[in-house]
């Protein structure tokens, strides 16, 4: 018996994936202007960016915790993020050197949940499926070449993170408008 990832009452909080789209994508278009600020304060605004977009989803995976099949799922990378963004926060120095390597990883994870979201979306029909798992597959494929080269240089990473960042909330703007067409249905 396959199990859905989520119903269609689950689709009413798709506003929440929305803002947190809207938060990434604002974050990455900021690193993309200022390049050359420093990098404390990258790894200060990427620890505040984790922790709202964190609450967004944990508040989506509570929300939906009787709707969403899977919503542990959510809940663990809000949670992470969370936990991430207030390690970042409160550690800006030990932050500066490992940070690349943080980002990697953590983009590496939201990109798997990316792939995997697409494909529950294709089980409803969803016919714009793929142009998630591609975003997803895109996500995981930036994740890679941070993590395969942390220490390339501050403005590559801040590029690098920048473009995963900017593909994360693409990603999170089109899963939101897709759990608003299923609101409606």
């Amino acid at each position: 018996m396959k199990t859905k990832y989520l119903n269609h009452d689950a689709s009413q909080y798709w506003w929440l994936m929305f803002y947190s789209g809207i938060l990434f994508i604002a974050l990455g278009i900021w690193m993309l202007v200022a390049p050359v600020s420093s990098y404390l304060s990258l790894s200060l605004l990427f620890a505040f960016g984790m922790i709202f977009a964190g609450i967004f989803e944990t508040t989506f995976a509570i929300s939906n915790h009787k709707r969403l099949h899977g919503w542990g799922w959510n809940l663990s990378g809000g949670l992470i993020d969370i936990f991430l963004g207030s390690y970042l926060l409160n550690l800006p120095l030990l932050t500066m050197v490992v940070m690349p390597i943080i980002i990697g990883l953590w983009m590496l994870f939201r990109g798997f949940m990316a792939i995997s979201s697409s494909i529950e979306l294709r089980a409803y029909g969803v016919l714009d499926w793929v142009w998630l798992l591609l975003t997803g597959i895109l996500i995981v494929i930036l994740s890679v070449l941070i993590i395969g080269d942390p220490f390339f240089g501050d403005i590559n990473i801040v590029v690098w993170t920048a473009f995963a960042f900017l593909v994360s909330g693409i990603f999170r703007i089109l899963l939101s408008l897709q759990l608003k067409g299923l609101a409606r249905v």
